[in-house]
């Protein structure tokens, strides 16, 4: 984790660089998402700590779950994607029968600005459907929430690792 967070933020920054200007905004949150979140692991993985810095991890937090809400889309299960593609095959079908409709009196040009404006509105509508049905309900990130305090009662989190406990796990399992 220490080692993929020192370039991860330069991989997300350069995979974000270009984009529509309607992408921008949302690239840019993604970044600082990103930024936050790995300020937040920074300040967690220090040797010591005091108020100051205890209160610079809880700020980081803070600012991380007011940002997360960009992350959503990449959150949605097999429930929310199958509920998506029957909303895009439904407007699909709407979109052929208004062609069928109109198309005859329009023009060539006419015909792709109405393409494009049912393209855009069907992936707006799909990306909005999957933020509604995803959801952050997932350990890792609540139990970020409890760290300041189990620094503050413990010290320093220098050796926290759930790998030892996953390959208890897994070997208990292979076991059974």
């Amino acid at each position: 984790m220490q080692e993929m967070s020192r370039y991860l933020l330069g991989v997300v920054t350069q995979s974000l660089q270009g984009g529509s200007p309607a992408q921008r905004p949302i690239f840019n949150h993604a970044i600082e998402c990103t930024r936050v979140l790995l300020e937040f692991c920074m300040y967690a993985r220090s040797k010591s700590h005091d108020d100051t810095t205890l209160s610079y991890m809880e700020d980081a937090l803070h600012h991380f779950h007011t940002l997360k809400d960009v992350l959503l889309l990449g959150r949605a299960y097999k429930k929310a994607m199958a509920k998506a593609n029957t909303l895009r095959m439904e407007l699909v079908k709407k979109r052929k029968v208004d062609d069928e409709t109109y198309t005859k009196t329009w023009t060539t040009s006419k015909k792709r600005r109405e393409m494009n404006a049912w393209r855009d509105y069907i992936c707006h509508e799909i990306d909005v459907s999957k933020e509604l049905d995803a959801n952050f309900n997932f350990p890792k990130i609540h139990l970020m929430s409890h760290w300041v305090e189990q620094i503050r009662r413990y010290g320093a989190l220098q050796q926290y690792s759930a790998e030892r406990h996953e390959q208890a796990h897994k070997m208990n399992l292979k076991d059974g």
